[in-house]
């Protein structure tokens, strides 16, 4: 079993594009419109047309993925940014930190806060314009020791969930 992708439903789709594509950097592997049967499987929706934008690696398609969700008449807005409880959902990216975070200040992130981890692992956290919470693994806080290679990156990762159990 694997995890095939998650969805985050978006208010303004071109603005979400902006914020995970343009600046995070993610690559578009489906943007499409197509009718199904939602109002039947989700309360609050009213429409049977949505837009989903599939972002993630599109030379690794099958590696968990970002769906960016849009039905063809808006949803209500989703409560925003609130403090973390249970049930909150964070998406975590592994990135160069230096080059992404300004970029996505300037894509509409906020409540940026920025930590080193006891591991050395620089760590950031936001809000995405819709509010979903967003950490940032700076990759570059390791490569210098272990290289960039993908067992540095598991490693970096592995590291990071040590250092919030």
């Amino acid at each position: 079993m694997s995890l095939d992708h998650v969805v985050i439903l978006v208010a303004d789709a071109e603005r979400s594009l902006a914020f995970y594509r343009d600046a995070l950097g993610l690559g578009t592997i489906v943007d499409r419109e197509f009718d199904g049967p939602w109002p039947e499987m989700f309360d609050g929706v009213a429409t049977s047309r949505l837009r989903a934008m599939i972002l993630g690696d599109p030379d690794h398609p099958e590696r968990g993925n970002v769906e960016l969700l849009t039905f063809a008449e808006p949803v209500d807005r989703g409560p925003g940014a609130l403090p973390i409880r249970t049930g909150t959902v964070m998406l975590s990216f592994m990135v160069d930190l230096s080059e992404v975070l300004p970029k996505l200040e300037a894509a509409g992130a906020v409540d940026v806060r920025r930590a080193t981890l006891k591991n050395g692992i620089d760590v950031a956290t936001l809000r995405d314009p819709d509010g979903t919470l967003v950490e940032l693994l700076n990759v570059r806080s390791r490569s210098a020791r272990q290289g960039t290679s993908r067992s540095a990156r598991q490693e970096t990762s592995r590291s990071a969930r040590q250092e919030t159990e």
